[in-house]
């Protein structure tokens, strides 16, 4: 492989102060805070494989004594490092390599391949003493050739992705295998800012991080998981920014998670401890110029290294002491249940923070016309049926947060009124259901806060009411009078929490109204005007609940009820099951009851869930979902990469996360 960087020095060093000043504001490990711990003796290395006209560059072990090399002039070539024998299984020219085993004697392979400048992804298959490869598809990035190719084994969701960086300093994701069905398959996730020029890339399966190399520059540490933001973090840099010697290598990745890499000076071997953020070094002897290494662990104090020589253009074979990584992660005190989405809407209309919170209009006549409703807080109010298809786009502001409140003391053709905070007007926008199931805008109900935010609706017999929050934590009660569509709002009341709020939700029944602190946790206060101005916190945020805390609805269930609440922190659910029947001011509890993540479905090609801002729930049955749904909005939209939309869940999913 040929690493040579082209960057200008200016461009490096401004793009290592910007990822400084990131690892500052992100508190990121970086090269100063890595644990730098070297190895004493030059170790000797002997020539391993075929020696004459190979052209090489990475090497992957498979099994027992068999590794596989890849050689720009003979292909993909199975070599035994006690035998020294060696045969070709696949003719070509090929460089990068990164493997994920399936089963005891079969793999997933992913190389490019040079000559038509793409990611090739293989089968390889062991029968006794022979080899058999098949292509399974192929992955080209857009008018750019690969740099790079690395395999990422999800055992979250069963999907087996390739990252592949490519030139034009993008990295795209491809869902190529579901290990679930062993079924092969080509989705593409999404695509993000990767490097200049990658010498290479490694997922390390012990913190599920992406790792990639830039030559002269460092190793960068990103989230492999789709459903998260693709900051880039240095981890280890070249001198003089770090203590890494030039020029780096490829990567790989050892059964342990430890990430091994290379550089050309002074024949250096690394090892990245990614748990401990420690860092080993190995020299090797002899007049080396070493562009990558695979390990295979033979003892727990000794591993067989296979390196490629570009010197030479001969792969090397030694033995590194070396003890395997048994740190384990921290795990959550509560498990998190895994459940999956039945359905979605289409996307808003536009990348960046748009979908925000949806609600539930139940259809009397017939619930299969019900509609779902999600606000779009650059436009304003989508309209989607049950289906998730885009039925309706009111755009009227820029709305946040919608809830509405369907009853016989509403009195129009469908008895409802939805309302939604317009931050484009500081107002309340005011809309209802016609008989022709279409939604209609009526009117805005000005408020006197700084800065509209949160809202959810509350109705009993005293009448029909919205609550609404600005940033300051700051609550008002509206009562709402109707007149024909002359709509008019009564501030009624005012109380505040210490700080930001958003997400709130009422028991009509019960006159309870549960509002979120986004950096503390869960307050009560009485619904009722009557009720005072004083809420008493029910819950604070702890290892279930991470801030922040978002959207939350009530689940009224035949046995119980249940908050369910946005665990925004860690891209999860809270349920709460609310203890105390008491009408009016008296607080009731919360008790834990469980707590889900939504993960993908490749079956229905719907991807995961992240970052959550509002959520609704119904226990109204309704069509294919017996017991209700819960709706959800998506900060990261892939299977592929989209604008955010809304994922709608069946109730009978989340149940299974009830204790």
């Amino acid at each position: 492989m040929n690493f040579k960087l082209k960057t200008p020095l200016s461009l490096i060093v401004s793009g290592l102060v910007f990822s400084a000043l990131s690892a500052c504001n992100n508190s990121v490990t970086t090269h100063s805070a890595v644990q730098n711990t070297a190895s004493q003796a030059v170790i000797d290395n002997t020539e391993f494989g075929p020696t004459n006209n190979m052209q090489g560059s990475q090497a992957a072990w498979l099994s027992n004594n068999n590794w596989l090399l890849t050689s720009k002039i003979k292909g993909l070539v199975i070599a035994d490092s006690t035998t020294q024998q060696s045969n070709i299984i696949k003719k070509g020219n090929f460089e990068a390599l990164s493997i994920s085993q399936l089963t005891a004697s079969s793999f997933l392979v992913a190389t490019i391949d040079n000559n038509q400048d793409n990611v090739i992804i293989f089968k390889l298959e062991q029968h006794k003493t022979s080899w058999k490869i098949t292509e399974v598809t192929r992955i080209a990035p857009p008018q750019a050739r690969p740099d790079t190719v690395c395999l990422f084994a999800n055992k979250e969701t069963g999907a087996i992705s390739a990252f592949v960086p490519d030139v034009r300093g993008l990295i795209t994701e491809t869902i190529i295998f579901n290990t679930i069905n062993n079924k092969a398959l080509n989705i593409n996730v999404r695509e993000f800012s990767g490097v200049n020029e990658a010498s290479g890339c490694a997922v390390s399966t012990a913190t599920n991080t992406l790792f990639v190399s830039e030559g002269e520059i460092g190793i960068w540490a990103i989230n492999a998981n789709a459903e998260s933001k693709a900051n880039k973090k240095p981890i280890a840099l070249v001198a003089p920014f770090g203590a890494l010697n030039a020029e780096l290598g490829a990567l790989s990745t050892s059964s342990d998670g430890m990430i091994w890499f290379t550089s050309t000076e002074n024949n250096q071997v690394y090892a990245y401890d990614p748990i401990s953020k420690a860092l080993k070094n190995w020299t090797l002897s002899g007049g080396l110029s070493l562009e990558s290494v695979a390990i295979n662990y033979t003892s727990n104090s000794t591993a067989t290294a296979i390196l490629y020589n570009d010197e030479t253009g001969v792969y090397m074979q030694s033995s590194l002491p070396v003890t395997p990584i048994n740190n384990s992660l921290k795990t959550n005190v509560q498990s998190i249940t895994k459940i999956k989405a039945s359905a979605q809407t289409t996307p808003v209309k536009a990348f960046g923070d748009a979908a925000d919170d949806p609600a539930i209009w139940i259809n009397p006549k017939n619930t299969a016309n019900s509609l779902i409703l999600g606000t779009d807080k650059r436009r304003g109010l989508m309209v989607y049926n049950l289906n998730g298809k885009l039925e309706q786009s009111l755009e009227v502001g820029r709305l946040n947060n919608v809830d509405l409140r369907q009853n016989n003391t509403i009195k129009n053709n469908t008895n409802t009124l939805i309302t939604a905070s317009n931050r484009s007007l500081n107002s309340i926008s005011v809309f209802t259901v016609q008989a022709s199931n279409n939604i209609k805008h009526i009117t805005d109900i000005p408020t006197n806060l700084n800065e509209i935010y949160g809202l959810c609706m509350y109705s009993s017999g005293t009448g029909n009411y919205v609550f609404v929050n600005d940033k300051s934590g700051l609550y008002q009660q509206y009562k709402l009078n109707e007149n024909g569509d002359n709509i008019t709002g009564k501030l009624v009341r005012e109380f505040s929490l210490p700080s930001q709020p958003e997400g709130c939700s009422a028991d009509d029944k019960l006159g309870q109204l549960f509002v979120g602190e986004e950096d503390a946790g869960i307050w009560f206060i009485g619904a009722e005007p009557t009720a005072g101005i004083t809420p008493t916190l029910l819950q604070t945020v702890n290892e279930q609940l991470i801030d922040d805390v978002e959207g939350m609805e009530i689940y009224h269930g035949d046995k119980a009820r249940y908050l369910v609440v946005s665990s925004q922190g860690d891209d999860s659910y809270v349920l709460y099951k609310i203890n105390g029947d008491d009408q009016g001011v008296t607080a009731p509890s919360l008790e834990f009851a469980g707590k889900f993540s939504v993960i993908s479905d490749l079956s229905r090609g719907i991807d995961g869930v992240s970052e959550t801002d509002g959520l609704t729930v119904t226990a109204k049955p309704l069509p294919g979902y017996p017991e209700g749904i819960l709706v959800v909005q998506d900060g990261y939209n892939r299977l592929p990469q989209q604008p955010q939309n809304f994922k709608i869940i069946d109730w009978r999913e989340v149940k299974k996360a009830i204790k």
